[in-house]
């Protein structure tokens, strides 16, 4: 019975461990900017977000992509409730803004809103999972 246990308790950590495969936590949402330059997206302007604590958040800016800005979310990770709180976000891949939902991505450490109104969605996609 031990046996099992020990499994158990292995196969809920490696659960837990690969949610969070991608390792971006280093990063910060201004350095999103600059990866979207770097893949040829043009990036008009990066500006710090008011309110990082409207998603719980630890940081965010706003990147603005030809006419829609792509806000940007960076949560601590090392955080249990904040690792939990965006693996919840993958899941369901929506975020809730005074009982409004909006389409989220999340990509390691980071979660995107506004992709869904951007022209430019694939291309911004392809540059978030360059991202880390």
């Amino acid at each position: 019975m031990r046996k099992y246990g020990f499994f158990f308790l292995f196969c809920l950590v490696a659960v837990l461990v690969s949610g969070c495969a991608v390792e971006n936590n280093h990063l910060t949402p201004d350095d999103f900017s600059d990866c979207l330059r770097r893949s040829g997206v043009k990036a008009e302007s990066a500006k710090p977000w008011p309110r990082p604590d409207m998603l719980k958040a630890d940081s965010a800016c706003s990147v603005r992509v030809g006419e829609s800005d792509i806000l940007v979310f960076k949560y601590d990770i090392s955080s249990r409730a904040q690792r939990e709180r965006i693996e919840r976000i993958k899941q369901t891949r929506r975020v809730f803004v005074s009982g409004l939902p909006f389409y989220a991505y999340v990509q390691g450490s980071f979660v995107f809103l506004g992709l869904d109104k951007s022209k430019q969605k694939h291309e911004i996609i392809r540059a978030i999972k360059r991202f880390k």
